[in-house]
């Protein structure tokens, strides 16, 4: 299948990461991790500007009254502007939160993974946080050696979760009351050459889409874990995925322009060539995402 992929943005992005539609106020937001800024997209508008700099965000979620969660290297923050933030939490149980990827539940909790990758590999395993409405935190999953992407399947019972390092999406059954999580399984194996599993977002029909770094491509998984289509991209380090427009039928897809050598490349692969990626990508396909959830969480604890 063919499609069209049509250039949003071009701010060469050092790491485009973070995609989310706010559907209430119709407008995109990603963040560029490596130079702490977060961008806003009205497309209604054609309007583009970036409304945080300097705070650390490798994952965004909406919050209730307007306000953003953020998640990165200094912890969890409620973001209510330019400077105007407060932390939730930055450790826990005596070890540093690193966070990579978030996503807000049904209940307004926040689940938000982390990571600890240095410049030769990983430096320890991290673990599957859950934020309570109230700031308080407890472990829901560990020893995940690069967190990345998560979703929820429609019916919010099922969770999945994608391990880069070790090429694999995990599904979990989800207490929906609680947010505990059970029954892990394996959902879907990446092979080498396909790259490694990053963001990703399930679709209204229950299927999982998946950007594939090293791969130049975003793969469709049936609610089986098998490939059902893959889209490919010019770009080589595309780094996530999420749905937006009017009818969120708009696949919006982040890249990677800083090139990122490490051993989890397929054999061969170049770290050198000239279309890593930095841009915003948008895809018009025949399936609809779901409405973003919306965290809950206080910044005064």
């Amino acid at each position: 299948m063919n499609y069209d992929i049509e250039i949003v943005a071009q701010d060469n992005n050092r790491c485009g990461e973070a995609p989310i539609w706010d559907h209430e106020l119709g407008r995109f937001l990603w963040t560029d991790i490596e130079s702490a800024l977060v961008y806003e997209l009205v497309p209604s508008k054609r309007e583009k500007r970036i409304i945080s700099r300097d705070l650390p965000a490798s994952g965004i979620a909406l919050n209730h009254g307007g306000s953003l969660v953020f998640a990165g290297a200094t912890g969890l923050h409620v973001w209510q502007g330019q400077g105007n933030y407060g932390t939730i939490v930055s450790e826990h149980e005596g070890e540093k939160l690193v966070f990579n990827d978030i996503i807000a539940d049904c209940k307004g909790r926040v689940y938000a993974g982390a990571l600890y990758w240095g410049a030769n590999g990983m430096e320890k395993t991290g673990k599957l946080y859950l934020i309570d409405c109230d700031g308080s935190v407890r472990v829901v999953d560990d020893g995940i050696q690069l967190s990345n992407g998560l979703g929820f399947s429609p019916d919010d019972k099922t969770l999945y979760y994608a391990d880069s390092a070790a090429r694999k999406i995990y599904a979990y059954e989800v207490a929906v009351h609680t947010g505990e999580l059970s029954r892990k399984r394996v959902f879907a194996d990446v092979p080498a050459d396909d790259g490694i599993p990053d963001g990703l977002t399930v679709d209204a029909e229950g299927f999982v889409w998946c950007a594939q770094w090293y791969g130049a491509q975003v793969v469709r998984y049936d609610p089986d874990g098998k490939p059902e289509r893959r889209i490919a991209m010019p770009v080589r380090q595309v780094s996530s995925v999420a749905f937006g427009g009017p009818e969120l039928s708009e696949l919006y897809i982040t890249s990677a322009a800083d090139s990122w050598p490490s051993h989890l490349a397929p054999p061969g692969y170049d770290f050198n060539a000239l279309n890593m990626g930095g841009s915003l990508y948008r895809v018009r396909v025949e399936t609809q995402g779901r409405k973003e959830q919306v965290a809950s969480i206080t910044s005064e604890r």
